[in-house]
């Protein structure tokens, strides 16, 4: 009995060992396999972005790279991008991987007009974007579609990483690309995703940026004046139903800059600034506050749109559907806006009939 009692618990003790030694050697092998593994899974990631980011060769995570984008709908909200979200993250390194050279991200907007449209951007640690992909959109073939194409996508390279915007009459700013002919929507899909991750890349990796004035939005109003020098206008309070004159500047001997708010639009009221100079012209435009839909409303805080308003008489205003005449005092309406095209003309024909009313001939 004693005996058999002594061949269990040696079986045991060598079962136990075997188990031990088993279990160190999976650990060891972990070990030595996890950093392939690790690699090999970045690595499949990068020939997806690698576009983006030509020059580049070895990449490697982002320390802490799942907080980041977990927190990253915060600042996207407050940067006006809320509901596109931030899908990946690399870091682009030298040899040693010790140097980070620049970063790939990518992000997604909702808003393309056949539905999410995901980018990958290519910004280097200096804050200069190497390049954009279209990863996936399901645009209209032939048309929207046109946004991967490389005569969409080879704008964004060497570009700032800053706010961009786009225009279909002719980029002229460093911060300007054209629009895919035909595709506003898509356009504004694709730049709402590039921006995403840009703001990304500010508040995270941000480096190599230089801190820029934020430009006093009236100078939009009225960009021959010198905003410093601006003097209140004394005037009696006009308010209605549609619209309240809320502010008017003297822009010394040059002429007048009218703030006023409608209330008819959209989302809420939604505030412009005009300039009129004395010889009876428009000398500018800027939306001062807007609560519309990005992709639709939204589009009045562009300056495409402000442009529209330079050099028109001060007389009434119309929008037509496209083709607009300025000598005829007309604006293209914003596509599927129309009534916030409306409530821009009702501030906009307030601060004119205002100027016409009181202001005209001092």
């Amino acid at each position: 009995m004693a005996k058999k009692k002594s061949g269990i618990l040696v079986n045991t003790l060598v079962l136990f060992v075997v188990t031990v030694v088993a279990v160190l050697a999976l650990a060891v092998v972990n070990q030595i396999t996890r950093g392939p593994i690790e690699q090999a899974e970045i690595d499949a990631r990068a020939q997806v972005y690698k576009v983006v980011y030509p020059d580049s060769q070895y990449f490697a995570e982002v320390e802490n790279s799942e907080s980041l984008i977990d927190g990253s709908a915060e600042a996207l909200s407050s940067a006006g991008y809320e509901g596109c979200v931030i899908n990946d993250t690399l870091a682009v390194t030298d040899e040693s991987g010790s140097n980070i050279l620049g970063y790939v991200i990518a992000a997604t907007s909702p808003n393309g007009y056949g539905g999410d449209v995901q980018v990958a951007v290519g910004i280097t640690s200096d804050g200069t974007i190497t390049g954009l992909n279209v990863v996936s959109h399901s645009e209209t073939a032939g048309i929207g579609s046109k946004c991967a194409e490389p005569d969409f996508t080879s704008q964004f390279a060497d570009k700032k990483a800053s706010v961009l915007e786009y225009t279909s009459s002719g980029a002229t700013a460093d911060n300007e690309i054209d629009a895919v002919s035909g595709a506003t929507i898509t356009t504004n899909a694709v730049t709402e995703a590039a921006n995403a991750a840009i703001v990304f890349y500010q508040t995270n990796f941000g480096g190599g940026l230089e801190e820029e004035a934020a430009e006093d939005p009236l100078q939009k109003a009225f960009p021959e004046a010198d905003i410093t020098a601006l003097t209140p206008y004394e005037f009696t309070a006009v308010s209605n139903e549609e619209y309240t004159i809320d502010d008017v500047q003297t822009a010394g001997d040059m002429g007048y800059i009218i703030t006023v708010t409608a209330h008819n639009a959209y989302d809420g009221d939604l505030q412009i600034a005009l300039g009129i100079g004395n010889d009876g012209l428009v000398k500018g435009f800027s939306t001062l506050v807007c609560n519309e839909t990005k992709p639709l409303g939204g589009q009045c805080t562009s300056d495409e749109f402000a442009q529209q308003f330079v050099g028109m008489k001060a007389e009434e205003v119309t929008h037509v559907p496209s083709g607009a005449s300025p000598e005829n005092n007309e604006i293209d309406m914003i596509a599927g806006a129309t009534i916030t095209t409306d409530a821009v003309l009702t501030a906009v024909n307030g601060a004119i009939d205002f100027y016409n009313t009181n202001l005209k001939g001092e």
